[in-house]
């Protein structure tokens, strides 16, 4: 894997395990996180552009019925002065304002958009990474920043789909995405958890986690 370490753990030993006509896939033999090579990543313009297209608005019935049910995992851990940071919005932070409508205070964060604290030393009650991690590139260092923001004893609801057989991987639809680079199971979710010093749990989604 042109002598790349697993993005998540730092293992060195990583396997091909797929690879379809625009790219490879390479297993950790440590935390079994799927990674795709540098060299198949999309531009940061190219990659912005993809997210353009996503229809991600408060005007498709869809994708708002997707959201409620993480504005409703929020909602269940929430407490009455926890402040909310939504990394990785969107150009429209659908969710920010699906939150906000429901008198949770939150904050939307996505440098691809613009979207910035402001205040460098901000900590949140429970930051929420919805259908994010899957798109990072610097996934330790995303987390850290993610770790300095939340506050002592915050929690973390995050969303993405996991693989649970490998054998099932070839023609997965989440892996059709260009923009999808890493790839979970709950073995690597648990070791993302642990890099935050948390707990994995589960919820009544199976795509929905929450790390405290």
């Amino acid at each position: 894997m042109d002598n790349e370490n697993c993005r998540l753990c730092g293992f060195d030993r990583l396997t091909l395990v797929n690879q379809d006509n625009r790219r490879a896939f390479y297993l950790c033999g440590n935390c079994e996180l799927i990674s795709v090579p540098k060299r198949y990543w999309l531009s940061e313009d190219d990659e912005k552009k993809r997210y353009s297209l996503h229809n991600n608005t408060l005007s498709n019935g869809g994708y708002v019925k997707f959201l409620s049910q993480m504005a409703d995992e929020v909602q269940m851990v929430c407490g009455s002065n926890s402040r909310v940071l939504d990394f990785g919005s969107g150009a429209d932070a659908a969710l920010s304002q699906l939150l906000n409508a429901r008198g949770i205070h939150c904050f939307a964060y996505d440098p691809h958009f613009n979207r910035f604290l402001q205040d460098d030393n901000e900590r949140f009650g429970i930051i929420v990474l919805c259908e994010v991690i899957e798109h990072l590139k610097n996934i330790r260092e995303e987390l850290e920043f993610v770790n300095k923001h939340l506050s002592e004893n915050g929690k973390i609801i995050l969303r993405t789909q996991i693989y649970n057989d490998l054998s099932k991987f070839d023609g997965w639809w989440y892996a059709q995405d260009v923009t999808h680079i890493s790839f979970f199971n709950e073995k690597s979710l648990r070791t993302a958890a642990g890099l935050l010093g948390k707990e994995l749990r589960r919820t009544g989604c199976s795509d929905i986690f929450l790390l405290e």
